[in-house]
């Protein structure tokens, strides 16, 4: 066994102990009693039987022996018993619970750049790969190792003592297992490793499917042959790989159990007859004691080098679950440094984020997609970050809150560098309101709180932020007002909103948090011009007294705001008020223009834009 296999092993032991002590414990002891039990019955108590018999003993005496010996294993026993149907499907859940807590958390740390990296996604993939049976199997291999070697080598002890020759017996599943099993493991590892690109198509498939965000997609076009197309490709990909391995599979299969059983079993046998029947050095008690014995120790041997054989392959998998685990993130989510409330104003008095010819590109692009970008946002200022998409505009809004770092320049913080800020305190400064919101399977409170409402103020803060985002209404009018489910994933009783509802409950997230600087990543894409205008009037009364930057393609706020930002390809092409870049008759007066025709009338409101 190379040095990963005890590494990864003794780091989930570690982990499990720190986790659930007891369920360790527990299997040691159930697997150490299985074990004494296996060789008192097998052997000790056979041997005194046939002994007993031989030499005549009374009835009496040998029904006191067997009663002693059930009387001795009824107490552990019972407590074996208690283990496995009490104790050990509690303590399972619990570690299941635990480890994939670990793993979620996890994932939560991880910078949002790993998420955009398929090597990352099919280590994770492996690394998740029944990970919870996984622990569960490496304690029970590992008690098992343990105790069945312990168990083997008394017996063999015993036997050698009997006859020299049955340790070459022992040599056959030693061999099978540690050698030939080895090699199949490895081959099962490199295939499994191989169709995790398309078993992850597969997935994709059946999750599409399953998800009501795709129904309306597959009922009014052709793309479900499309998917169903990939999902074949994920099939026969497999199948592929199963076929490229099958032979040697097979091949190592059958050589493993001519070593494991019947160079053991046979060669017992027909070694025991020769003794009995040709040199006559054993009777027909000897040899019943003898092959039972070696039958004993022989399975004692395969279970043990089959435990390690399983150990060995789980620890392939571990290793990428180790490796996922251990994974220190470019960007630290609990990085503690100082905090923002302790940084001064710099010395323009006013300045509250500078970005200083910053420039990022993505993992594994060429082209940078922002470049250059020069920008000071004063306190309580509006800004507008307009332009068409694909211009890199949610790329800033990432930035600026720390989601990626920036490949090259500074963005500053009253002064300060962000990466020297104290990150989960840094983020509490933003409400944030992103383009790809997610709507999660709960309540209406618990969506714009993002938290469990626990008391009567929780209610009222709910129902103030709803009426700001003008969508109380709504919510007063579903079954249950802001304890209604949203989406019926889980509950005939859930809601399902429009898309334009369900944006404003995005942004009545906004208003439930306590923040100094508001974001809107395009917050009113689902909504109709007026609606648009009018959330856009309430955003700027309730942030009077906040720093607000708006992200959109579309323009209706940007006459709100005190400055506008063109960006055009990951630079900023034009900057400015309103006015001044109508005035410019630039870029941003033509997109201004042809935007404001699709406006007219769609309402008075509107056509004041």
């Amino acid at each position: 066994m190379d040095s990963g296999y005890f590494r990864n092993n003794k780091y989930i032991l570690s982990v499990l102990w720190k986790i659930k002590k007891g369920r360790v414990i527990g299997e040691l002891f159930y697997s150490a009693l299985t074990y004494i039990y296996w060789v008192f019955y097998d052997i000790l108590f056979l041997k005194y039987l046939v002994e007993a018999l031989e030499i005549r003993k009374s009835f009496e005496q040998i029904m006191a022996f067997i009663l002693i010996s059930m009387l001795g294993f009824a107490i552990p026993r019972i407590i074996s018993s208690w283990y496995q149907n009490v104790y050990k499907p509690k303590a399972d859940a619990d570690i299941f619970e635990a480890v994939h807590t670990l793993l979620f958390e996890k994932a939560t740390q991880v910078e949002l750049e790993c998420y955009e990296n398929t090597e990352f996604y099919n280590r994770f993939t492996l690394a998740m790969n029944n990970c919870g049976q996984r622990f569960l199997q490496i304690i029970e291999n590992q008690c098992t190792i343990l105790t069945s070697t312990i168990a083997g080598l008394f017996v063999l002890f015993y036997m050698f003592q009997i006859d020299h020759f049955v340790i070459l017996f022992i040599s056959g599943p030693l061999i099978g297992n540690f050698v030939f099993g080895k090699r199949i493991n490895e081959l099962k590892f490199r295939m499994d490793k191989e169709c995790v690109p398309w078993q992850r198509r597969m997935d994709y498939v059946n999750r599409t499917v399953y998800l009501s965000d795709y129904a309306k997609e597959f009922r009014m076009s052709n793309i479900f042959r499309v998917l169903h197309r990939l999902y074949d490709e994920g099939f026969h990909g497999v199948l592929g790989k199963i076929d490229e391995y099958k032979k040697k599979r097979a091949a190592l299969s059958f050589v493993r159990n001519i070593f494991t059983f019947v160079v053991i079993f046979q060669g017992v046998i027909f070694y025991s007859l020769f003794r009995v029947l040709v040199t006559k050095s054993m009777g027909l008690s000897g040899f019943t004691v003898f092959f039972s014995a070696m039958s004993a120790v022989a399975w004692m041997i395969i279970q043990s080098s089959e435990s390690i054989m399983k150990s060995y392959e789980d620890s392939l998998y571990i290793a990428n679950l180790r490796e996922f685990l251990n994974y220190k993130p470019k960007i630290d989510e609990k990085q503690r440094g100082i905090l923002p409330k302790d940084c001064k104003e710099d010395e323009e008095g006013r300045q509250l984020l500078v970005f200083q010819n910053i420039s990022f590109t993505y993992f594994g692009q060429k082209n940078p997609a922002l470049s250059a970008i020069n920008m000071v946002i004063r306190r309580n200022e509006k800004i507008a970050i307009v332009g068409h998409n694909g211009a890199s505009k949610t790329t800033f809004v990432k930035l600026l809150m720390r989601l990626y770092d920036v490949s090259e320049g500074n963005i500053l913080y009253c002064g300060r560098d962000i990466r020297e800020l104290d990150l989960p305190q840094y983020r509490m400064l933003f409400g944030t309101a992103f383009q790809d919101y997610q709507v999660f399977a709960m309540s209406v409170a618990e969506n714009v709180l993002m938290r469990k409402p626990k008391q009567k103020e929780d209610y009222e803060k709910v129902e103030q932020c709803l009426k700001m985002a003008g969508v109380y209404d709504k919510v007063c009018g579903l079954p249950h007002g802001a304890d209604t489910i949203l989406t019926r994933e889980f509950t005939e009783e859930g809601a399902v909103l429009s898309g334009g509802e369900l944006q404003k409950i995005a942004v009545a997230r906004v208003f439930a948090k306590e923040f100094q600087i508001a974001v809107f990543d395009e917050p009113s894409s689902a909504l109709d011009p007026v609606a648009e205008y009018r959330l856009y009037e309430n955003i700027l009364r309730v942030c009077a007294d906040k720093t607000v930057i708006f992200i959109s393609h579309r323009l209706s706020a940007a006459m709100l705001a005190d400055r506008i930002f063109l960006f055009e390809y990951g630079r900023i092409a034009e900057q400015g008020t309103h006015q001044t870049l109508m005035q410019q008759n630039g870029k941003y007066a033509d997109m201004f223009r042809k935007q404001a025709q699709n406006y007219v009338g769609a309402g008075n409101d509107a056509k004041e834009v």
